[in-house]
């Protein structure tokens, strides 16, 4: 599990709390005859009033005031109206495990001064809750069963007013530390598994790989995540590391040479818990993947230079980002056609990699980042980057590498690979990941189609010219 820990308040209790006037108590007097089990019982009935998270009885034996700021305080704190039942359940539960013990050889009495220092003992909740629990109950019982602990140190300085021993230290910080519990942000492992919205499973001649889409966005576990590739039942390679980013992943394993024929299973795990599984059955025989490896086969190599910027405005824009960009931005598509009636399709993506970036670094102007930081001003986003302790640059350079990522993902990582035939000026191609296209030989040799995948729009003609 995921924990960010804050408090519903900037500053402890201690800082909130301000020393005022004095007010009634319970706590019987002795004057400046009092005996050391005067203090030990004055301080054992506020540590057990602080145990017990009661704000009125807290505010009783001190000497706030009923409707001072200290006494508003600490109903906010202990109140439920600010808080999650999640909030409020482990509070609860850490609260349950608080203990004290109060140094009676501590005691210091001066006249109608005195102090006693206390310490108190709770379940180590900030390492419990560094574990991963899929739900607040997993994590209510992790602290309950806790048996590694953590103090709190606490001095009570004491003040005889009306023969009364009250607190007068409220505003010391140690009271703050012992309430550090409330209002933690936590947030709980979700079930991947139910998150997963479909998989999709490819094998080329060489590689075979299964993309998971999920519902959210599961960045925070993709780290953790592992896949293992199955042939036929048995593993054939086991704890590999998937990539991906937002709400997608790829599990993609690449072999020296051709696929041997069979089923081949992708199995992706969270730990040792099973997110997606999916199979596909490979034939050498050509049905899926092509018999033997295009690459050893000469072959004549086509290149088409497509303008992508537009379209990549256009889907922005559809997204709903209010953005204008200039100039263009160029991928390269290598065909190549073998001499054994092959083919295979594939970006230049390392080239397409460093355009994208110089093309999005020009087109970063402040509109632009201000539509993907979801502001309405460069003073809001200057707010944003000051709150996380970055320049705006820095933000700039993180939209930047993030719309890389994602835009490199979309444009394909893989190739389009199948068999051509060649008839007069007409080419058809058999793909093995889009339906069936045909293509026209023009002057110079120009193949021109529409591919459903690499074309970046409906019916978007691709033309490629022979290399040279």
């Amino acid at each position: 599990m995921k924990t960010n820990i804050t408090k519903i308040f900037s500053l402890t209790v201690a800082a909130a709390i301000t020393a005022s006037c004095a007010s009634c108590s319970m706590i019987p007097g002795m004057g400046s005859s009092a005996k050391t089990e005067d203090i030990v019982d004055a301080a054992d009935a506020f540590a057990s009033a602080l145990v017990k998270c009661d704000a009125g009885k807290i505010i009783k034996l001190t000497n706030e005031e009923k409707d001072s700021d200290a006494a508003e305080d600490l109903e906010v704190l202990f109140g439920n109206e600010d808080y999650t039942d999640e909030q409020i359940a482990i509070a609860d539960a850490v609260a349950d495990t608080i203990e004290y013990e109060i140094d009676e050889e501590s005691v210091k009495i001066d006249k109608d001064e005195a102090s006693v220092d206390i310490t108190f003992t709770m379940a180590d909740y900030e390492a419990v809750l560094e574990g991963e629990f899929s739900d607040v109950d997993e994590a209510v019982a992790a602290i309950s069963d806790c048996d590694d602990t953590s103090e709190v140190e606490v001095t009570f300085e004491f003040a005889l007013e009306d023969d009364e021993w009250l607190i007068s230290n409220l505003g010391d910080k140690a009271y703050g530390k012992l309430y550090g519990f409330y209002g933690l942000d936590v947030s709980f492992m979700p079930d991947l598994a139910a998150l997963v919205d479909y998989t999709d499973i490819y094998a080329d001649y060489n590689y075979v790989y299964l993309s998971v889409v999920f519902t959210e966005n599961v960045s925070d576990y993709i780290d953790d995540m592992t896949f293992d590739v199955f042939l036929d039942g048995e593993l054939l390679y086991g704890d590999q590391t998937p990539y991906g980013d937002g709400d997608y992943i790829w599990c993609d394993l690449t072999v020296d040479g051709p696929l041997e024929s069979g089923t081949y299973t992708v199995t992706c795990y969270y730990g040792d818990t099973v997110i997606a599984s999916d199979y596909i059955d490979v034939d050498n025989s050509g049905s899926t993947v092509i018999s033997g490896d295009p690459t050893d086969a000469e072959g004549d190599v086509y290149l088409c230079e497509m303008e992508f910027g537009e379209y990549l405005e256009e889907s922005l824009v559809d997204s709903g980002y209010d953005i204008d960009f200039e100039g263009q931005l160029t991928v390269w598509l290598e065909l190549t056609l073998y001499d054994d009636g092959t083919y295979k399709i594939a970006p230049d993506l390392v080239n397409f990699e460093a355009n994208l970036e110089e093309y999005m670094t020009n087109n970063m102007t402040d509109e632009n980042l201000i539509a993907f930081s979801g502001y309405s001003s460069m003073a809001e986003v200057e707010e944003y980057a000051d709150s996380n302790e970055i320049s705006v640059d820095t933000l700039k350079e993180l939209i930047i590498d993030s719309m890389v990522s994602s835009s490199i993902a979309n444009v394909a990582e893989e190739s389009d690979q199948g068999t051509y035939l060649v008839s007069g000026d007409s080419i058809s191609f058999d793909s093995s990941i889009v339906s069936d296209f045909e293509g026209t030989i023009g002057d110079g040799n120009m193949i021109s189609f529409v591919h459903e995948y690499f074309s970046p729009a409906t019916d978007y003609v691709l033309e490629f010219y022979p290399e040279g």
